[in-house]
């Protein structure tokens, strides 16, 4: 008899447990498990543009930074080498040019002057007042000062083009070496650092991740027949598990619905039974404000249904 009272009283708080394991997880009033996911936000991968060894990184992992703050800082001394002596040669060719721009100028005068000279003695010939043998020797002179301007317009436009391809160059180099600071592109949190002073960074290759963890997202999948209990735009209550764990009180965070999908999907791979995973379901996205950091990347949280 003792025996059966025992078994009795076990089988009792079982029973107890059940229930208050069942009201823990979450129903909804019909009684249905309320849906829940994991908290997430979209992630900027940055990297340096140019392969180089890291002098400098600007913050910890999970430090906060704003916009503009400098994250990373690869070695660029070789690139600041190149460009001075990009822009000695610029120097170089900018005298050049004046010289050939000087020599254009004065074979032109030349050119005019002899121009002039060949037709006012072509009208003394014609006047008997000189010889065809002086028009001809003008003529020549005069082709002569012709082809100096054209020598000298080449070599001009030569000097052009290499001042462009050198003024290019400085660009390139310029854009390069600002390629190797990678500066924080928005206002978040530094949550993997993957690069460390003196190590080499790839070019391309991530070295830090960053988000916005003040606002957070809350993916949910629902049946078709429960999507008429969320609209867009609404706010739903949003218990997180770990504050409730924590002793928080359980008061709800209340989430608004930014996106419903249009198309139907099997219930994602992570679904604990084959017959969940083979449920047609639509995704539904809530934002989850984060103001005081206390939320965390993937921490699980549900959400109340009306």
């Amino acid at each position: 008899m003792r025996f059966h009272s025992t078994r009795s009283r076990a089988l009792g708080l079982a029973l107890v447990a059940l229930g208050a394991a069942m009201l823990g997880s979450g129903c909804d009033k019909n009684g249905d498990a309320n849906p829940a996911g994991s908290l997430e936000t979209p992630t900027l991968d940055l990297a340096p543009l140019v392969t180089g060894r890291v002098l400098k990184v600007g913050a910890e992992e999970g430090q906060r930074v704003d916009a503009g703050d400098t994250l990373l800082v690869v070695d660029t001394d070789l690139l600041r080498l190149k460009r001075g002596e990009a822009e000695a040669a610029l120097r170089g060719q900018q005298a050049q040019r004046a010289a050939a721009e000087a020599d254009l100028d004065q074979a032109s005068r030349q050119l005019t002057l002899a121009e002039s000279t060949l037709e006012r003695v072509r009208a003394l010939a014609g006047e008997g007042s000189a010889s065809q043998q002086q028009v001809d020797d003008l003529a020549t002179q005069r082709d002569l000062a012709r082809s100096r301007v054209e020598a000298a317009g080449a070599r001009v436009s030569a000097l052009e083009a290499e001042g462009e391809r050198l003024q290019a160059s400085l660009s390139v180099l310029g854009r390069q070496i600002d390629d190797g600071v990678v500066l924080a592109p928005i206002n978040g949190t530094l949550i993997v650092r993957s690069a460390e002073p003196g190590e080499v960074a790839t070019a391309g290759r991530t070295a830090l991740r960053m988000a916005d963890l003040s606002t957070l997202e809350l993916r949910i999948y629902l049946e078709a027949g429960d999507l008429d209990r969320v609209a867009l735009g609404e706010t739903l209550p949003v218990r997180v598990d770990a504050l409730e764990t924590d002793g928080d009180g359980g008061q709800a965070i209340q989430g608004r619905v930014t996106w419903i999908s249009d198309e139907a999907e099997f219930t994602p791979k992570n679904a604990q039974t084959r017959d969940a995973r083979a449920q047609l379901v639509y995704a539904v996205k809530l934002t989850v404000p984060n103001p005081d950091g206390r939320l965390h990347l993937g921490m699980t949280a549900e959400v109340e249904l009306p």
